[in-house]
């Protein structure tokens, strides 16, 4: 049977099954689901006042985004497990020349729903005690140029749970150490303390209690999030199409144009997590708006094998993808068939799947450290 007779539309009534993707509104899907069902949220939903998206869909301008939004949220909210995570991919907007605050809007919204509900004069939205975790921005090393602006490399990415005890697997997420950490290794920490005046002393005492290395695993993960200390993250090569072309992630009225980072630029801080933007045009017309291996990177931080990950805008199955590979069972939604239907092939037929399964990026040795050490 051809995958595109096996679109399965959201029913009236009835459960839902997991490892599917069902077309049609994901409000009305989530719906359907039971209350703290889901292990993980992860999701970059439409861009704020996009002129329109296959299928007839018009987003909404900035100053209607939350009222827009905030029901979506409360239906994610509503099905997390207590121990479940939302992560929420999202990037503002310039208007006439100004920064629009909708994405603190959205946040002060989730925080503080009920006074908001009243101010906006809306339904009241339950949020189920969800809150914001961790705000991260994810660099994607290249931006559109615009001659009065700064470079926009960020995206924001928002983490959001409903209790202190989420899933947080911290070592799939550890990076690299950075040369000048592990120089300052080479003094064992003993402890620190503050004198009357303020300034922070530490004393050392080499080989001593507290005694500082390397962890194996890697130095703790940033909430600036760059793909060069990424050790844990595989690479997702994925064989698509032919006609598959690259594009820019947005295109607006202005004469803009597509920015590579070059060999000697200056690096990033080293508190950013950079995953390059690789953004590729899907299904005709649907950008594929982060990629694998930045799903990969907070699935394998999320959520254990089993679990359950859900992406309500599901647009060509990225997430779904990423989560079958590696062991999750996915739900997904999104309005237009055709995304469904390219989604649903890229699920059974990712040449990479196999390869992401049976294969574990190797950790970091000890032995790198002392080689670092004698580099430097």
């Amino acid at each position: 049977m051809d995958t595109a007779d096996r679109v399965r539309k959201i029913p009236n009534k009835g459960k839902l099954e997991w490892n599917n993707i069902y077309a049609g509104d994901s409000l009305e899907g989530m719906r359907l689901l039971e209350d703290a069902s889901i292990d993980l949220v992860m999701t970059s939903p439409p861009y704020a006042d996009m002129k329109s998206y296959a299928g007839g869909f018009q987003t909404f301008h900035p100053d209607n985004y939350v009222e827009w939004f905030l029901p979506y949220i409360g239906e994610v909210a509503r099905i997390l497990k207590p121990t479940g995570s939302f992560i929420l991919n999202i990037n503002d907007k310039s208007i006439d020349g100004f920064r629009h605050p909708f994405i603190f809007e959205l946040i002060f919204a989730i925080h503080n729903i009920n006074d908001y509900c009243k101010i906006k004069k809306i339904k009241p939205v339950e949020m189920h005690g969800l809150k914001l975790f961790e705000r991260l921005f994810w660099n994607k090393g290249k931006y559109l140029a615009h001659p009065s602006r700064f470079g926009d490399k960020v995206e924001y990415l928002f983490w959001f749970s409903k209790s202190k005890d989420r899933k947080f697997n911290i070592d799939p997420m550890r990076l690299e150490y950075d040369s000048k950490s592990v120089k300052r290794m080479e003094r064992p920490l003993l402890k620190r303390f503050v004198r009357d005046s303020g300034e922070e002393v530490t004393e050392y005492k080499k080989g001593g209690e507290g005694s500082w290395a390397p962890n194996p695993e890697g130095a703790l993960p940033s909430v600036l999030i760059e793909e060069g200390a990424m050790h844990h993250v595989r690479p997702i090569v994925e064989e698509l199409p032919e006609g598959t072309i690259l594009i820019t992630e947005r295109l607006d009225s202005e004469n803009i144009e597509l920015v590579q980072p070059k060999i000697g630029d200056s690096p990033h801080p080293s508190t950013i997590v950079t995953i390059g933007s690789e953004t590729r045009r899907i299904a005709g017309n649907h950008v594929a708006v982060y990629p694998e291996r930045l799903a990969s990177y907070f699935i394998q931080g999320a959520t254990d094998v089993d679990d359950i990950v859900l992406d309500p805008f599901m647009g060509t199955g990225t997430t779904a993808v990423v989560a079958k590979a590696l062991g999750r069972k996915y739900i997904g939604f999104d309005q237009v068939e055709e995304y469904v239907k390219t989604a649903m092939e890229r699920v059974e037929n990712g040449p990479y799947v196999k390869d992401l399964q049976d294969v574990k990026a190797p950790s970091p040795s000890l032995s790198d450290w002392t080689t670092l050490k004698e580099e430097s």
